[in-house]
Parts: structure tokens; sequence; C-alpha cells
């Protein structure tokens, strides 16, 4: 009878715990950026992205993202990955990157100067270059927005480049 009457009083409690939310809204983080961007690039000849292309951003964690993207660079493809620190607290950050890119058709770091020093480097085919700067991302509900401005350095010549590109993007 004991037993009887410690189930009764311990059933109610017991049905509580299975108690699940399958509502959205209580448990989703308003403030977590999204992690997942698809992003509309533009910039400069040394930009990692081309003149015009897009970018796929995923966010490793809340401070660090990782980025790969295709454009034009005209004439040929760029392709870039991309690598980012996000510092701040919010859906705004300042960004601090390190990229590296290349062009399918024309040798970008290609040095005008080297053939006086060095005819194999200013024949060099090798079209990379990396780059290394800082900018700004703001990553708010569904959408992004990013500038970035970097000191550029490729395989062939010795002359620093510079680039500066941003993007717009949708994220989820």
């Amino acid at each position: 009878m004991r037993t009887l009457a410690l189930l009764l009083v311990l059933a109610p409690s017991l049905a509580l715990a299975d108690e699940v939310d399958l509502s959205r809204g209580r448990f989703h983080d308003e403030s977590r950026p999204p992690r997942v961007v698809v992003r509309l690039e533009g910039g400069n000849e040394f930009a990692p992205f081309g003149q015009l292309g897009g970018s796929l951003s995923y966010m490793t964690d809340p401070h660090d993202e990782l980025e790969i993207g295709a454009g034009g660079g005209f004439p040929g493809l760029q392709l870039g990955f991309a690598a980012r620190h996000l510092f701040g607290d919010g859906p705004q950050y300042f960004a601090a990157e390190l990229f590296i890119a290349g062009n399918t058709r024309v040798n970008r770091g290609r040095d005008q100067n080297a053939v006086l020093i060095n005819a194999q480097a200013a024949n060099a085919q090798n079209s990379l270059w990396t780059g290394l700067g800082f900018g700004l991302e703001q990553r708010v509900d569904f959408y992004s927005l990013s500038i970035a401005g970097n000191i550029v350095f490729t395989s062939t010549s010795l002359t620093p480049h510079w680039s500066l590109h941003g993007g717009v993007g949708f994220g989820f």
C-alpha cells in the first residue's frame, strides 16, 4: 500500500519530465549570427574572389570563419580561400583575414622590373598570391555585409600590391 501511494505521488513529476517544447522561438538564440553565408563579392584585380564573384562563408565557431569563392578575373577565373578571425561580440565585427588566391589566365604578380634581375621570375606562369588584411563584417539575422582591405604579396614579385573587396550576402 505504501509503494502504491509513493507511485501516485511521484507519477505527476515523471510526466512533467517527458514534456517537449517543439516551438522554435523559445530556444532560438536571436543574438547568434548566421553560420553559413552565401555572399556576392566585388573587388579589384587582387581580390580573392575576383572582380565580380561569389563566396561561401562558414563560421567554425563564434569568432572564426572560413570562406571559399570564385569569380571573374577578367580575363580568367579567380579562385580564393580565406580565413578570418572576428573580434567583438554582437552582429558587428572587426575582422582580420588571411587569404590565398589565384587566376587561371593572368599572372597578376608579374613584375616588369624582374627582367633585369631574373628572367625566370619575369616569365613565370605561377599566378598565386596571398593577402593579409583587416576589415569590417556585419552578420545580422539573415544578411551579411563585409568589406576588407589587404596588402598582397605575389610569388613572382617582391613589390607589395593591395586589395579591396567586399560583399553582401544571405545567411542561414
